[in-house]
């Protein structure tokens, strides 16, 4: 748009506990990289929400300054039976020059989703989007990670904070159905390791965090 801003949301749950030490040391990342303003806004649904106006021409700057960073990109579009017309990307880098280092960032714009909603983007493990079968289910490096996560077993792929992604793996769309999320993970699995790999979009969060069924509605191939 004209003021070159992109919003990323951040809900918020009771059912959630986020450390108050994580959330601000995601925001001071954040802002360490872009200009950031933060505001608290409701969805739908009454949740509330942190919009976060990140300075995209900054961004890009910072994006383009780290030396070695090697970087994936999907073009998504529409899966599983969804209707809506998909349109964008998912980009997702890895800063460290091994190029196999599980931590990464995954930064998503993607028109065409459902509205004021909450759901997650995750690396699946299936290199294929023609099913859900194809597309595989949550991809993490087992020998690697046997532990962390929401379920403690690893897995990073949840709309809830933890020790492999501070501030969880979901997104968030505005009310034109534009969804848009940042953040970093750890899936045990660097660059090369997820070369070819599906990258899918979940619908709304199902009960009690959401009213959706947490469908998988865009799939991409990371390349």
């Amino acid at each position: 748009n004209n003021n070159k801003h992109t919003i990323i949301y951040i809900y918020t749950y009771t059912l959630i506990t986020m450390k108050t030490s994580t959330t601000a040391l995601t925001l001071a990342i954040l802002a360490a990289s872009s200009q950031v303003a933060v505001s608290t806004l409701e969805d739908k649904h009454g949740l509330r929400r942190l919009s976060m106006s990140l300075n995209s021409k900054s961004s890009k700057t910072s994006k383009n300054s780290k030396s070695g960073s090697s970087c994936l990109k999907a073009k998504m579009n529409a899966s599983n039976g969804y209707a809506g017309d998909v349109e964008g990307t998912i980009e997702v880098c890895f800063g460290d020059l091994s190029a196999n280092s599980g931590s990464g960032s995954l930064l998503m714009k993607v028109k065409g989703l459902s509205e004021l909603v909450a759901g997650g983007v995750h690396i699946h493990a299936g290199t294929s989007c023609d099913d859900t079968i194809s597309q595989g289910g949550h991809y993490w490096n087992t020998d690697v990670l046997k532990s962390g996560g929401p379920k403690d077993n690893g897995d990073a792929w949840f709309n809830m904070a933890s020790s492999l992604a501070p501030t969880g793996t979901g997104y968030s769309t505005d009310e034109d159905g534009e969804g848009v999320a940042y953040f970093f993970f750890n899936n045990g699995f660097g660059y090369n390791g997820n070369v070819g790999h599906a990258v899918v979009i979940h619908d709304e969060v199902a009960p009690p965090l959401g009213n959706g069924d947490y469908a998988r509605i865009a799939c991409g191939i990371l390349e």
